[in-house]
């Protein structure tokens, strides 16, 4: 199990390559669980310290909870784009699994997120460094697992999640903005 995540951080085309040909769809759903519950549960143990325990598992069992659905959900959105783009004939449940292993940068950036949480309110910069770099090394895991899973090449597999991208912002963020940005004005 080492071998398999060690190869899937570092020797991505290798490792991925091996985690298509087998159903892994339990290890990715604990590795995706081990990676992001470490990752919130230092902050929030850490930002959250003077609250009970019980209040602390909460706030990480949600977030565990609303990340795995969202995760799922991204995975049917990009399955679909695929589709829509003429990829050949690709496993939801396959890129699903993908999915669960591009949370494993989280798992290695977990001590300085420790390190973040601890600095406090001076630690931000280095909390928003960390959960940038995460962001950007899950982006190239996923861009190589729908390489791997779509037999694309690189160019076609970064349009993909780019597009994915604008498209969660638009349904998501935007009307956000724009509510925002209207009761501004409203009120200035």
């Amino acid at each position: 199990m080492r071998r398999k995540t060690f190869d899937v951080l570092f020797e991505t085309s290798t490792g991925l390559t091996a985690l298509v040909k087998q159903p892994c769809l339990w290890r990715s759903g604990f590795y995706f669980t081990l990676s992001v519950g470490f990752f919130t549960g230092v902050i929030t143990n850490t930002w959250f310290i003077h609250h009970s325990l019980g209040e602390r598992f909460a706030i990480i069992l949600a977030t565990v909870i609303i990340l795995g659905a969202a995760l799922s959900l991204y995975g049917f959105l990009l399955h679909g784009i695929m589709e829509t783009f003429g990829a050949l004939a690709g496993d939801p449940v396959g890129l699903i699994c993908l999915l669960g292993y591009t949370t494993l940068p989280f798992l290695l950036l977990t001590p300085a997120a420790l390190l973040s949480a601890k600095l406090g309110v001076g630690g931000l910069p280095l909390m928003f460094v960390t959960v940038g770099i995460g962001l950007i090394w899950m982006l190239y895991l996923l861009i190589k697992s729908l390489e791997v899973v779509y037999l694309i090449d690189v160019l076609r597999a970064s349009v993909t999640i780019l597009f994915s991208l604008l498209l969660l912002y638009i349904v998501f963020l935007l009307p956000i903005q724009l509510g925002l940005t209207i009761l501004i004005n409203a009120v200035l």
